[in-house]
């Protein structure tokens, strides 16, 4: 139920997104704040809607051409917003842009502009950007006039004074820009340009009041993709991760969202713990993107960290096997978690020996990871290579950046190359010395442990070699005087009996058959089963 009642969610949201869709008019916001890429890819992807005002969308995209310093090109589509609605007076400044461009004259444009769009503030400030593009010192007398005249005609228009405000940025004055910019969107508290600049100019003052505002503006403009995304990034950008996947989620319904903020939305997802979220939404961009698009890399990675994270290897491995076969990006390279990953899950399906190799590389990439060395130790000891599981976690502990439980795993993996048959007699007693060394440094920092007890007695035991000598007796005592003293005794039979064996054995060899016997009891109590052991009992006498 709740799973229908989520996909009837997200299918509401992507249906009030269409119906909240501005089309066209996301392209003439993005382009106003300066976003000038995504404007154009806006202008162009709505270029044809039944919606769209040709005429004007023309015009922005000019005007991106003419910033990109593409003039000819400036030229065609500001003419082609002319055919196709004359009456439109924004083509005739962006015409008159041109003239000024190319050291002539711009007034007969500007005229039109003007007669056709009469006492129109957004018109006149058109006009005094292209004066001001052309070069603000010379023109300053025509900037001027532009501004008086819109605030002549109506002081309440916000156009004027963002264009004032602009002004200020390109100085730096971020003070009297932000200031300015605020006046405009109290004007006009529907002013989408005017917020969103402040906001930016504002945000690394004051990051909550930047906000504050685009949280007010998302509340009166929500159709508005532009600060859907703004909203989505300053959360972002102030690492509020939760709201940024939130606002995020609810911005990509929108038709006029970009798909490089699918890709956002599913490291977003990833980063606050949603890993199969992030895991679908990297697979659908997988299926529905060209194989050749650079973003297939990047959410095939996205696949194996999403597996990895929810801990389903054998897919995991799978996804690594086709991240590692895939041709790298220009530009883009295998990350230490990328190799990470892929050995973890390697290691976690039986594949050891592969994952290794990739520890290694990570370890090349990252050689100040502990996390690192130890996965790699572990991975040797996997594959009974206990050697180099061993030298892994001596370069561990050298580092000194280790704990208690790096001292007995070293400790283990001593033990363990001793008991290595191919091992000659010399590095066998180098070995179990340092696997006593550890085991007796982890015990100082842990008394009491009974897997660090129980250690030290194998140690014990493996150095008297197949005699019972009592090298582990203390050990041994040691131990049962722990599991005696423990309230909760159960679980701990297998070291009753390793132990209560043991000084069974010892005092039967010593001729101490009153205490061996007492031992072998013992013993029986905690291996009820053991009938070679009950008969034996019972036949002591």
């Amino acid at each position: 139920m709740k799973a229908k009642f989520f996909i009837a969610s997200l299918m509401l949201m992507f249906v009030a997104g269409i119906a909240n869709a501005q089309g066209y008019k996301d392209g003439i916001e993005y382009y106003k704040v300066g976003q000038y890429d995504n404007a154009k890819e806006l202008l162009e992807r709505n270029l044809n809607s039944a919606s769209t005002d040709k005429a004007v969308s023309y015009y922005y995209l000019g005007q991106i051409a003419l910033k990109n310093g593409n003039v000819a090109e400036a030229k065609s589509l500001f003419d082609q917003g002319v055919a196709a609605n004359p009456n439109e007076a924004l083509n005739y400044v962006g015409l008159g842009a041109l003239d000024l461009k190319n050291g002539g004259k711009a007034k007969e444009d500007f005229d039109k502009a003007r007669k056709l769009a009469k006492k129109n503030c957004g018109v006149e400030m058109e006009i005094a950007r292209a004066y001001y593009a052309a070069n603000p010192t010379a023109y300053s007398k025509d900037i001027n006039k532009c501004i008086n005249n819109a605030r002549k005609w109506n002081a309440d228009d916000p156009n004027s004074y963002i264009f004032e405000a602009d002004m200020y940025a390109d100085k730096q004055d971020w003070g009297n820009s932000a200031g300015i910019y605020e006046m405009a969107f109290t004007k006009d508290p529907n002013n989408i340009e005017a917020y969103v600049k402040y906001c930016n100019t504002y945000f690394n003052v004051n990051p909550s009041m930047a906000i504050e505002r685009l949280e007010e503006l998302n509340n009166k403009r929500p159709g508005s993709a532009l600060v859907q995304r703004q909203l989505a990034e300053k959360y972002y950008e102030d690492n509020q991760g939760s709201k940024a996947t939130d606002q995020y989620g609810k911005y990509i319904q929108n038709p006029n969202h970009f798909a490089q903020d699918e890709v956002r939305y599913v490291q977003l997802l990833f980063f606050n713990e949603k890993y199969q979220d992030s895991y679908n939404l990297a697979t659908s961009l997988v299926n529905k993107l060209d194989p050749s698009d650079s973003k297939v890399f990047f959410m095939r990675r996205m696949q194996l960290y999403n597996l990895a994270a929810m801990e389903k290897w054998q897919d995991a491995a799978a996804a690594g096997n086709t991240l590692f076969s895939m041709t790298v990006p220009k530009g883009a390279a295998y990350t230490s978690r990328d190799y990470v990953d892929y050995a973890t899950a390697l290691q976690n399906v039986g594949r050891s020996d592969e994952a290794i190799n990739f520890y290694n590389k990570a370890i090349e990439l990252n050689p100040k990871n502990t996390d690192l060395v130890r996965n790699l130790g572990d991975s040797y000891a996997d594959s009974k290579d206990y050697v180099k599981a061993a030298e892994y976690y001596q370069r561990l502990v050298d580092g000194g950046n280790n704990n208690s439980n790096d001292l007995y795993q070293l400790s283990k993996y001593y033990y363990n190359a001793a008991n290595d048959d191919n091992v000659d007699g010399a590095a066998k007693a180098n070995y179990i010395a340092k696997a006593l060394q550890y085991a007796n440094e982890v015990d100082k920092k842990v008394p009491g442990n009974v897997q660090i007890i129980n250690h030290k007695a194998r140690i014990a035991k493996f150095q008297e070699g197949d005699t019972n000598t009592g090298a582990a007796l203390s050990a041994y005592r040691e131990l049962v005087g722990v599991l005696d003293a423990k309230e909760d005794k159960s679980g701990y039979d297998n070291y009753y009996r390793y132990a209560y064996n043991y000084m069974a054995t010892y005092y039967w060899n010593q001729g101490d058959k009153a205490t061996a016997k007492n031992y072998y009891q013992l013993w029986l109590e905690h291996d009820p089963d053991n009938t070679a052991l009950r008969q034996f009992v019972e036949g002591l006498k």
